[in-house]
């Protein structure tokens, strides 16, 4: 099984439409849990895709 790539942080950039945590959309975070491991490597390449064009991630506060 792929590993979600949530890290905590579920916070939706409105301007964006993505999870400023994670980088996925909303219909993408939607649709994991219930989708095969072939559309999930799909999304983590649209990640990668996010990350490649600029977009970064923020990281979970240290508690």
């Amino acid at each position: 099984m792929v590993a979600s790539p949530c890290t905590g942080v579920c916070t939706l950039d409105r301007q964006l439409g993505i999870c400023v945590g994670c980088l996925r959309t909303r219909d993408e975070i939607a649709c994991w849990g219930s989708t095969t491991d072939a559309v999930r490597l799909q999304i983590l390449e649209h990640i990668r895709e996010r990350e490649s064009q600029g977009h970064r991630r923020v990281a979970p506060a240290a508690e």
